[in-house]
């Protein structure tokens, strides 16, 4: 790995470590749903970075799983979100 690369994956990590902060102390749902968005977001990232520096198809199929999942996830909380609201 190149400094770089290294540089890259550390501020990639920070930056997730400040978002799972965000997730745990979220005031509401909607930050909750967006911080957990913005963490797999992150983690794809991360293993796009992987996939970069290990020239391994495998991260780059992992990643856009995780994307799918992640988006999939976000709709259905989203319309649990509203759903919940208007019945309040």
């Amino acid at each position: 790995m190149s400094l770089f690369d290294t540089l890259s994956v550390f501020t990639m990590v920070l930056a997730l470590v400040l978002i799972l902060v965000r997730l745990v102390r979220g005031p509401s749902d909607f930050d909750r749903l967006l911080a957990a968005e913005t963490l797999a977001l992150g983690l794809v990232g991360l293993l796009m970075l992987r996939a970069s520096t290990a020239e391994d198809r495998f991260y780059v199929d992992a990643a856009l799983g995780l994307a799918l999942f992640s988006f999939v996830g976000a709709v259905v909380f989203a319309a649990y979100l509203e759903r919940r609201t208007d019945d309040d």
